[in-house]
Formats: structure tokens, sequence, C-alpha cells
């Protein structure tokens, strides 16, 4: 019997190298999510400072220059925090994006290696019926000749 060859192979592998890209986009996504969530961490933490700072202007008192131009870094930490969130917002949906392609890819490859699987199993079944078969005729042709033999000894 000839060799066992699955002809989607091609496509098999092209499904496994698609996967294999998908997973390193879903990681780099993640990587790039997590930057994002501590960028947001920080911005945050910052408009705390800075309000904190402003506080503690209000309580030392000062002149209304510095605590309006106080009050516009403030704003602008708040805007600066919200960008971060935005970007956090727009990475979490890449990871999601990512998340369906790598179970799609996933899906796509996995049909493929059932399908191998399966025509493997049949080959081996078939290997064995032929295997069986030549066994069979085998046997049949040892039990002729040695019934021929018995025949010519006893006449």
């Amino acid at each position: 019997m000839k060799r066992f060859h699955f002809r989607a192979a091609t496509v098999l592998n092209l499904r496994q190298r698609q996967y294999a890209i998908a997973q390193t986009e879903l990681a780099r996504a993640q990587g790039e999510r997590d930057a994002s969530g501590a960028r947001v961490r920080d911005a945050e933490e910052a408009v705390r400072r800075a309000e904190g700072e402003f506080r503690h202007q209000l309580v030392q008192g000062g002149d209304a220059g510095a605590l309006e131009r106080h009050r516009n870094w403030i704003t602008r930490q708040h805007a600066g925090a919200e960008a971060c969130r935005r970007q956090l917002a727009e990475r979490l949906a890449a990871v999601e994006r990512a998340t369906a392609h790598v179970r799609r890819t996933h899906r796509q490859s996995r049909v493929l290696e059932r399908l191998r699987d399966r025509a493997w199993r049949d080959y081996q079944a078939e290997t064995r019926r032929q295997d069986r078969i030549a066994m069979d005729e085998l046997a049949v042709i040892q039990y002729a000749r040695r019934m021929e033999g018995d025949s010519n000894g006893d006449g």
C-alpha cells in the first residue's frame, strides 16, 4: 500500500502558521493593554497629587494667579488621564478582536487537524485490512500446497 499523504497538509500548515501569528498578535495587544493600564494608573495618581497640592495651596493661601494656574494644570492632568482611559479602552477592544481572531484561527486549524487524524485512522484501518487480505491469501496458498503435497504423497 502506498504511503499516507494528507492532501490538505499545505492548508493545515498555513492555518497553523496563521494561528501562531494570531497568538503573537494577541500577546502584543495584551502587552500594549497592560502598558496602557499602567499609564492610566500613573495619570490618575498625577491627578490625585495635583489635587492634593491644590488643596495645600488653598490652605497656605496664595495669589489668585497661582491658584488659577494650578487649576488649569489640574484640568490638563484630568484631560491627560481621560486620554489615557480612551487609549486603554481602544487597547481593550484590540485585545478582544485579537482574542476572537485567535479563537477563529485555532478553530480553523483544529478542523483540518481532525480531518487529518480521521484520514490517518482510515489509512491505518485500510492498511490493516490489506494486511489481513494478504495474510489470508498466504494462508490459502500454504494450505493448498500442503494439500497438494499430501495428495501427491498418497497416490
